[in-house]
């Protein structure tokens, strides 16, 4: 589970590959079963190794001592299986985990596996696929060095046809995998065009993190009743999240310091903000009917996302549902941590923030959230900066919960896509009036296969590897996090109580949980990310957008951020006007800035769409000359648009 997501990405011109084989001379394979973890950075290369003396695979005794590990008896036949066998595997983060897996691995197998880490991690690993994997459409390309790979979902777009398709191993070795007890979530981000091009042993998902020593403290709630009139609770909704955060803020002091403190921290990325969005845009991925009281979602794709209209690519910003979280949002922000630490020239940043503890709550993804939860996380806040004298027997500080729900969402059967009350059809999976919609942001962890120049026994060698580590506990995979339905019966989070010594945070994240990894049929609403080519490029340019010239930007350069005074910044409700004035200047630049990137990418909007569609498995499969024919006849304007003169014969169009 990788701690740090950036969103925004910059784009490094000089070969990511190239600067990571600058760093490293691969050693080379001692007799039998040697295996180095090569920890690359600029300067610096680790050797560890471990060299088997013989591998006999009639030894039962020594077979079952170094096969037989972790409870898993998936590698107990493959004792020896792939002596003397070289393969080679690149990865972006960085795990103590990985040496004793790869060790205890080549002990068994005998293979000679080599780890390398990208010089620039994860912000070069996407370009490092590209040069290593090569090009979707030229088979020509790509280095061809590495056998396999750890990835994340937005990087696999580009190159996902140069990957190894897994569906099929999947299927022959499904009594270990189990891949259906995998969430929906990550398997549907590793899919593309119905067929599986890595196996996910991760997830990420953005959850909403708050103080209970902050709200079950009887001094801040008779305080919080008699300003405001209502009882303090935890949000439900993006509303209530907003509308408390805003309450809080600068009335309280939580680390006694004798300073009012904030509502609820973050770090602006795009995929915060789009956490707001998701539960007011998606509503249902698939058709809905009536059934014993309330809905059953199975019928046709209903081509619901957050991003980008999947018949015609046009962005979905064009509607009230959107500003609506673009103003929520921003108030969000203002009652945040980032209204001292922009003021005062810093990076707003819930990591330095949260640690001082004066944040009501935060906003974060599952690896940084332990991290800011955990008693002696590298995040939290120490016990003299807290109040938990306050807290009862069983009580802990540091909570977690589903991220917040919303009451407005946009009816998508209505010209324009006007916002409403989520209710009846418009709102089928609403749990009391709210809807639900957990954003799985990247996609987390997972293991690929080059499928163009690896050799069949490298191949053979990592898939066995990712397949074994698929069966292990999860607290001894790499880098995974909880990922699996599995992973939340009673006795893993007996485990992971155990393991973290808090019953309390062990429970809070099965309860998370047991709400996300839910399939529609179960109720669940999972929105995906942007899974297409230029994830970065497009994350890159809302950000700059929302952050840098609306948010965080000063009032006197066009923002709404006041750098003089910043309880004075404009209030999209108090201050609609000048609200109104910037919002509308935000959007015509954000889909300028939209229209450039589908411009960079080869095949342009229409090659974009297609792959949209591909990536969310949107059903009827549609080819170019087929989606520009469904545009000429109900949507002219989205034909000219996506340049689709450009791209096939009207005259055949006409005629079909």
């Amino acid at each position: 589970m990788s701690t740090s997501h950036a969103r925004t990405r910059s784009t490094r011109r000089p070969s990511a590959l190239t600067a990571s084989l600058s760093a490293l001379t691969l050693l080379a394979a001692a007799p039998l079963a040697t295996v180095s973890a090569a920890t690359l950075n600029q300067t610096t290369c680790a050797d560890e190794k471990i060299v088997v003396e013989g591998c006999d695979p009639e030894n039962t005794e020594v077979c079952k001592q170094n096969c037989d590990l972790f409870g898993s008896t998936y590698l107990l036949d493959k004792c020896c299986k792939h002596t003397s066998v070289n393969a080679n595997l690149l990865a972006f983060e960085e795990s103590a985990t990985w040496i004793p897996r790869i060790e205890e691995y080549a002990k068994c197998t005998g293979a000679n596996i080599r780890l390398q880490y990208v010089a620039g991690g994860e912000d070069d690993m996407g370009d490092a696929l590209i040069e290593d994997v090569g090009k979707n459409e030229d088979e020509t390309t790509g280095q061809g060095i590495y056998d396999a790979y750890i990835v994340q979902a937005p990087w696999l777009p580009p190159v996902f046809k140069g990957l190894k398709s897994l569906t099929q191993y999947i299927k022959d070795n499904d009594d270990s995998i189990n891949f259906m007890d995998i969430n929906q979530a990550s398997r549907s981000a590793v899919s593309f065009d119905g067929e599986v091009r890595a196996l996910p042993l991760d997830t990420d998902y953005i959850a909403l993190g708050w103080r209970q020593d902050v709200f079950e403290n009887e001094k801040v709630k008779n305080d919080y009743y008699a300003t405001w009139g209502e009882m303090l609770k935890v949000p439900d909704t993006i509303e209530e999240l907003v509308d408390v955060s805003e309450k809080l803020n600068g009335r309280h002091d939580y680390n006694n310091d004798g300073i009012k403190d904030w509502g609820f921290c973050l770090t602006p990325q795009t995929n915060y903000f789009q956490a707001f969005l998701a539960p007011v845009l998606q509503t249902h991925l698939n058709e809905c009917e009536k059934q014993d009281g309330g809905y059953k979602c199975l019928g046709a794709d209903t081509g619901q996302n957050m991003f980008f209209d999947v018949d015609n690519f046009e962005p979905l910003i064009f509607n009230d549902g959107y500003r609506y979280a673009v103003e929520l949002y921003s108030r969000f922000v203002m009652a945040s941590n980032c209204q001292e630490q922009t003021f005062n020239g810093e990076k707003c940043d819930r990591k330095t923030a949260f640690p001082t503890g004066r944040c009501a709550g935060v906003i974060s993804m599952p690896g940084t959230m332990t991290n800011l939860l955990r008693e002696d996380g590298k995040y939290a806040p120490p016990p003299e900066k807290r109040m938990d004298s306050v807290l009862g027997e069983g009580e802990y500080w540091g909570r977690r919960k589903v991220f917040p729900g919303s009451r407005k969402v946009i009816n998508w059967n209505k010209e324009g896509r006007p916002l409403e009350d989520c209710a009846g059809d418009v709102c089928p999976l609403a749990k009391n009036g709210i809807n639900y919609a957990p954003f799985f942001a990247e996609g987390g962890e997972s293991y690929a296969l080059n499928g163009r120049q690896s050799k069949p026994a490298a191949t053979d060698a990592m898939w066995d590897m990712f397949t074994w580590l698929s069966t292990l506990p999860v607290g001894e995979v790499p880098l995974a996090g909880t990922y699996r339905k599995s992973q939340l019966t009673d006795e893993a989070i007996d485990e992971l109580a155990e393991q973290w010594n808090n019953t309390v945070m062990a429970q809070d994240l099965h309860d998370v949980l047991d709400e996300y990894f839910k399939s529609e049929e179960e109720g669940g609403n999972v929105v995906q990310d942007l899974f297409i080519i230029g994830f970065s490029q497009y994350n890159t340019e809302l950000d700059l957008e929302l952050h840098k010239n609306l948010i965080l930007q000063d009032i006197e350069k066009g923002g709404l951020f006041n750098m003089k005074d910043a309880s004075r910044s404009i209030d999209p409700v108090r201050n609609k006007k000048d609200f109104d004035e910037r919002y509308n200047r935000f959007i015509e630049s954000l889909v300028q800035r939209f229209d450039d990137v589908h411009e960079m990418q080869d095949g342009g909007a229409l090659h974009q769409l297609q792959l949209w569609r591909g990536a969310l498995d949107i059903s009827p499969t549609k080819s170019k000359d087929e989606i520009c024919q469904d545009l000429l006849a109900t949507d002219h304007a989205g034909f000219n648009k996506l340049g689709c003169i450009n791209v096939v014969v009207l005259k055949d169009l006409c005629q079909s």
